[in-house]
């Protein structure tokens, strides 16, 4: 499975460009970060390309780090049905945006 996340995770890096800041596998989950200025790009491709299909936004959440700069993450966790894989998605903001 790890393999196929990390497969995944090339190709979206590969197609969103700098829409894509870093990307990872970690604990059977493929994680991608981004800016806020890129986070539509992004969620758009992985919702309309036909090799991500990611059409199921599960949940929406939070962190706060206080000691950022940029003290808020928030994370977007999506659902493809038809390639049976999830995603999430983290975007960190300052507390005036």
């Amino acid at each position: 499975m790890d393999e196929a996340l990390n497969q995944l995770g090339g190709y979206i890096a590969d197609k969103a460009g700098e829409a894509v800041a870093s990307w990872e596998v970690a604990l059977g989950e493929l994680m991608v970060v981004t800016s806020r200025d890129k986070l539509p790009v992004l969620l758009k491709l992985l919702r309309d390309d036909s090799n991500c299909l990611f059409k199921v936004l599960v949940d929406v959440t939070a962190a706060d780090y206080p000691e950022r700069e940029e003290r808020f993450e928030i994370v977007y966790n999506l659902l493809s049905l038809s390639h049976n894989q999830r995603i999430r998605v983290k975007v960190s903001a300052d507390g005036s945006t």
